[in-house]
């Protein structure tokens, strides 16, 4: 009589090789499924929050309710313009002379960054010129740079003369508005010109180097270790030539509480609000010149600073300003 005990450990090894063979298999193309689904998840969690951070809520705005006219806008280079457009409400009647208003957008965005807030200025009958400024947007050229700070600022007058001779622009009635960058240059450049009855500031700064080195202290070393190189001359010089509060001493033929307003979220991270606060104090604004929001909440890095879910109030605020001139 065989015994088969022989035959059964050869066999049952042979057997629990091939489970373990497909047992392996079927754990890897369940592994692969299961780190698929992680990177997928991954992907998605990473593209939902960047994409609240940096909205490109632009691209969501129906353009079509008003005429957008392509410009192109000398600047103080030689050769040199920078790409706009003019934004006209649909019923706006060419031969009848409109409030004109110049909008600034903010570092490292684009003249598209500001329709939520441009369109409906333009839908309430005024006549916007959204620029891009140089190095941004459609105004990429070799000879621009995003940080030429001082450049930007030199082309605001030539902006606000294209502007004023707009066939259905009333040279008398003319407005500057602009978001942090931008309202560097409106409360700059744009403040010394005497053409301006009103300007907006949006989420801007007062003294930056001061700003930085108070609420930014890892970028404001990394700006007095860099700054004068790349800027070409020492950092407080141009922080001079940058910073609003310098303009501010030099005052204004008009009366500030009639011509200069302010836009700001408490909760901005970027640019603190003690700087609007700081420009209200010392201009002595009026509160109903100021619009001063508690949301957005800090929670998400930009979302304070470029007030977002807050257009609504924010454009109504500004059409009442523009409306105040006419």
């Amino acid at each position: 009589m065989k015994d088969y005990r022989l035959y059964f450990f050869p066999i049952s090894w042979i057997f629990f090789i091939i489970i373990a063979f497909y047992l392996f298999i079927l754990n890897w193309i369940i592994s692969f499924i299961f780190l698929g689904i992680l990177l997928i998840n991954i992907k998605v969690t990473i593209k939902t929050y960047l994409h609240y951070l940096w909205w490109q809520y632009e691209t969501w705005i129906d353009t079509t309710v008003v005429n957008i006219q392509k410009v192109k806008v000398p600047t103080t280079l030689e050769g040199k313009y920078l790409n706009g457009v003019v934004i006209r409400s649909k019923d706006s009647n060419p031969n009848e002379k409109h409030i004109g208003i110049l909008f600034h957008h903010g570092f490292t965005g684009m003249k598209e960054r500001n329709y939520v807030w441009s369109i409906p200025l333009a839908m309430n009958g005024f006549t916007v010129l959204a620029i891009d400024a140089r190095g941004h947007g459609e105004s990429i050229d070799k000879e621009f740079k995003k940080i030429d700070i001082l450049g930007i600022l030199s082309d605001v007058k030539n902006e606000i003369d294209y502007l004023e001779k707009l066939e259905d622009v009333d040279p008398n009635r003319l407005i500057m508005m602009g978001h942090s960058m931008g309202c560097i240059a409106t409360l700059t450049s744009g403040y010394q010109d005497k053409r301006l009855k009103k300007i907006v500031g949006i989420s801007g700064f007062y003294d930056i180097l001061e700003s930085f080195k108070k609420h930014h202290r890892i970028l404001y070393r990394l700006i007095k270790k860099i700054g004068p190189k790349k800027l070409g001359m020492p950092i407080e010089e141009w922080n001079k030539l940058v910073s609003s509060r310098y303009y501010f001493e030099k005052g204004h033929p008009i009366s500030d509480k009639e011509r200069v307003y302010l836009v700001h979220s408490k909760q901005d991270g970027l640019v603190a609000f003690e700087d609007s606060a700081k420009i209200k104090e010392v201009l002595n604004l009026p509160d109903e010149n100021v619009l001063f929001l508690e949301k957005p909440k800090r929670k998400y890095l930009m979302s304070a600073h470029r007030l977002i879910g807050q257009s609504t109030i924010v454009s109504n605020f500004l059409v009442k300003i523009a409306k105040s001139i006419e």
